[in-house]
């Protein structure tokens, strides 16, 4: 017994050792001398050359050392606007950089598959030699306002104005807002007079009264011609089968109401027999039902309820033979058309996880006849075998529908929705974008809400926390820059893929925002113009973002263990690897 022991306990040091001892992929950063000169451990060995720094060239930024009064654009940079600015390209260096590996291609240095250069220029503190790159750097200091910075030494916790020689000494300072001055926190002696007004925050978890206060008194808004759904994770703890919110019940009562056609295309069915059983009962009094679904390259599924259905309603289509040819692209519509007169859409499965509430999802009903015929012809394509890429791009109009009420339809991959339509709407915000957002991995559309943030748009998105440890989602790279992301800690999902801009435009659909929702998958989103729907959203989506401690906007929370509230005794795999509540190591211990 105690040879097995001993035999164990050897085989884990050894195997303890060998783990520890691997290299880490790629270069490790050994000091970043400049935001231009880097120290790359070349040789894989830890021992630092101040001869061998890998530096940028073509690229510049602003530093307080260098005389810019015969430059064209920036001869009338004030020394306070050179010490931000080079505080800033270092600060941003390092949050990209420190303590990192990286990889090394044709003398550029790769973060994760993002070109180190591309990534800093498109902060807005670094410029090239053409003068519109130079001019965009001008007018982000334009919009800088250096009022609300003050330098801060950590060490004696004393505060300074930006020209406080006395401070610029210091090694280690930081130039922080003034609004992140703590009262303990005391000002210079000799600058103290510009500080007298200071007013600090208090930093803490959300007020109840107001989280509460921003929660909708409905979970729906209503209007003549459209309802449109919040599905709140945070009040279901357990996926269920029953159709007991406004959302399940409005989609089964369209259902019972149908008098000729249904036409349906849904990612996943699964477990909600009230509305497997109203379909039955549709088919048996005559409806006509026709439907697609996604078959995977095994020929398997998922959500088993999808083949049991296709067992009685018989009348159907799905991808399976572009599925042996193209793994990569799915048919995640989840969207219905009854009697072509009225459209249900958005993110919700009709499962247990999503039409329950357990997953965070918006849905939305539409009575248009105008829309339910653009839906009706993306309908026949996949009915008839068309499917992904190979479909034909048809008309979408803009439709109004009453009420100040204008929406656009539009549906992947014809349609390029996320650089037609959704970066645009981010270009041209001025207030806000919130962004619930089950997955976010488009490059493209982070550099745009990148670009927002550096002309002064609030930014704030809710992430998934399954999806927030995969090495595809950008959330981390919009941390750098300032971007505020919380990762939800439910043990539902935050499965909404929706955008909502200054109180105006918002969209609901299926679409997350990634490459294959947007080149690949067959998808469907609305562009939806209506203040008061964008308010709604708006504080739903506030609500949601106060639920969140503040500490998972600094790292991310598993999906399934203790820091993901009632995710150990839900019954569901959260994150996918197969073991589900106390199997899984994240709710072994607490």
């Amino acid at each position: 017994m105690k040879r097995k022991i001993f035999i164990i306990l050897t085989l884990f040091i050894i195997s303890f050792f060998i783990l520890y001892l691997l290299p880490e992929e790629g270069f490790k950063i050994l000091k970043i001398n400049s935001p231009l000169s880097i120290y790359i451990d070349l040789n894989k060995n830890y021992i630092f050359d101040e001869k061998t720094p890998v530096t940028i060239e073509n690229i510049f930024y602003i530093n307080k050392n260098t005389d810019y009064s015969n430059h064209p654009v920036f001869k009338n940079l004030s020394e306070e606007q050179k010490l931000f600015l080079e505080y800033k390209a270092f600060n941003i260096t390092e949050n990209l950089l420190k303590n990192k590996h990286v990889d090394l291609k044709n003398g550029e240095i790769y973060i994760k598959n993002h070109k180190y250069t591309d990534l800093i220029k498109e902060s807005g503190f670094f410029y090239d030699e053409s003068a519109k790159s130079q001019n965009n750097l001008l007018n982000n200091i334009n919009n800088i306002n250096l009022d609300d910075y003050v330098l801060y030494n950590p060490k004696n916790r004393k505060y300074h104005k930006l020209s406080c020689d006395a401070c610029t000494k210091i090694k280690n300072y930081k130039i922080i807002k003034k609004e992140f001055l703590k009262p303990s926190d005391t000002p210079c002696k000799t600058c103290n007079l510009t500080f007298q007004n200071v007013s600090f925050i208090k930093h803490s978890a959300p007020d109840n009264k107001k989280t509460k206060s921003l929660c909708p008194s409905k979970k729906y808004y209503e209007n003549k011609n459209i309802k449109v759904f919040f599905l709140d994770l945070n009040e279901i703890y357990k996926p269920s089968n029953k159709c007991d919110n406004i959302a399940c019940k409005t989609l089964e009562k369209e259902i019972e109401n149908s008098k000729h056609t249904i036409d349906f295309a849904v990612y996943g069915f699964n477990n909600q027999p009230e509305i497997f059983n109203a379909l039955i009962k549709a088919k048996k009094r005559g409806v006509k039902i026709r439907w697609v679904f996604d078959i995977s390259k095994s020929g398997e599924d998922y959500y088993k309820d999808n083949q049991k259905l296709a067992d009685i309603i018989t009348d159907y289509n799905t991808d399976e033979q572009y599925e042996q040819s193209n793994s990569s692209a799915i048919m995640h519509n989840k969207f219905f058309i009854f009697d072509s007169q009225k459209v249900f859409t958005g993110s919700a499965n009709i499962t247990t996880t999503d039409l329950s509430g357990f997953n965070a999802n918006y849905a939305v009903l539409i009575n248009s006849k105008e829309l339910a015929d653009i839906y009706k012809k993306e309908f026949e394509q996949m009915y008839n075998g068309i499917f992904h890429k190979y479909k034909n791009s048809h008309p979408k109009p803009q439709i109004n529908i009453g009420n100040n009420i204008k929406i656009t339809p539009l549906f992947s991959p014809q349609d390029d929705i996320l650089h037609q339509k959704i970066i645009p709407l981010i270009n041209n915000a001025n207030k806000y974008i919130y962004m619930p957002m089950f997955f976010l991995s488009n490059k493209d559309t982070a550099n745009a809400l990148i670009k927002a943030k550096n002309r002064g748009v609030e930014i704030k998105i809710i992430c998934d926390a399954t999806n927030s440890h995969t090495k595809n989602s950008v959330h981390k790279l919009l941390r750098t820059y300032g971007i505020k992301v919380k990762t939800e800690n439910f043990a539902g999902k935050m499965h909404m893929k929706s955008i909502i801009i200054d109180d105006k435009i918002s969209s609901i659909g299926s679409m997350n925002y990634t490459n294959s929702g947007n080149n690949r998958n067959d998808e469907n989103v609305l562009i939806i113009e209506n203040k008061d729907i964008a308010i709604f959203l708006r504080n739903t989506f506030l609500y949601l973002w106060n639920k969140i401690p503040e500490k998972y906007e600094h790292f991310d929370p598993r999906a399934e263990s203790f820091e993901s509230v009632g995710s150990c005794y839900d019954g569901i795999d959260n994150n996918f690897d197969k073991k589900i509540d106390f199997m899984d190591d994240g709710c072994k211990a607490k």
